[in-house]
């Protein structure tokens, strides 16, 4: 999870340093090597459209995908900038940067992101709410030396003023332990609070979610990560079109460039 883009608040992680004496020339500036600078893609498929356990898209079947650019700042250990873009066919667009920072027990994230929509949908038509354009910022941890790798995330939207908590976790199996020879067995799980306790475009609501997923992957020499799963989604919301459980499936490629 890093990414990049240039100098962006690096003093949140970078404490103290000694300014330089008057007759002292600035250093040349250096430019990123290729270990500074990484690039990921994804494209899937999935079948349905799902965004903190409600279903938000009339369309069964859509194609997404996301580029991300991660930049490890040089001579600052473990601190990384990034931003990534997301596309969902023409339903919806997210565009995120933040700031990460590596520790022993794992990792802090500190970012912003833009999430846009083609359709406009409200709780009472549409069970959802989802404006044109809403921004979030967020924190997260995440535990890299934990069984499960949990990671806890708190959104606040500026728009909807609205609060998200998530918590998740996963797994991985090899899959010769089942007869897949090559492959690994992912397992996912998360879990959510999302409350709007004003009434901004009519979005005052609050309910709970749960999920999970199973995957199974396999990396092609030094190729794409191939994959396919199935996931389920579950809200606690009484909103008659998205209350209840939803299950879809999906296929997708990762790369790494």
């Amino acid at each position: 999870m890093k990414n990049a883009f240039t100098a962006l608040a690096l003093a949140v992680f970078v404490a103290g340093g000694h300014a330089q004496e008057a007759a002292a020339a600035a250093p040349a500036p250096v430019s990123a090597s290729t270990q500074d600078l990484s690039l990921r893609g994804a494209v899937a498929w999935q079948a349905k459209n799902v965004f903190r356990g409600i279903e938000r898209s009339d369309s069964q079947g859509l194609v997404q995908t996301s580029v991300t650019l991660d930049y490890s700042a040089p001579g600052l250990s473990g601190v990384s900038i990034y931003g990534s873009f997301f596309n969902a066919d023409s339903v919806e667009r997210t565009y995120a940067v933040g700031l990460r920072r590596d520790f022993s027990f794992g990792e802090v994230d500190v970012g912003y992101q833009r999430l846009t929509a083609t359709t406009v949908r409200t709780i009472a038509t549409h069970g959802v709410t989802q404006i044109d354009s809403n921004r979030e910022v967020y924190a997260g941890v995440s535990l890299s030396n934990v069984a499960l790798k949990p990671s806890t995330y708190v959104y606040y939207s500026t728009e909807l003023k609205q609060t998200t908590v998530e918590v998740a976790g996963s797994k991985t199996f090899a899959g010769s332990n089942v007869g897949l020879a090559g492959c690994d067995i992912v397992v996912k799980g998360y879990a959510g609070l999302s409350d709007a306790s004003t009434s901004v475009y009519a979005t005052q609501n609050a309910y709970r979610y749960l999920g999970a997923s199973l995957d199974v992957t396999r990396q092609v020499g030094r190729g794409p990560e191939l994959g396919a799963g199935v996931s389920w989604a579950h809200n606690s919301d009484r909103q008659e079109l998205t209350a209840g459980s939803v299950f879809w499936g999906r296929v997708y490629a990762k790369f790494i460039f």
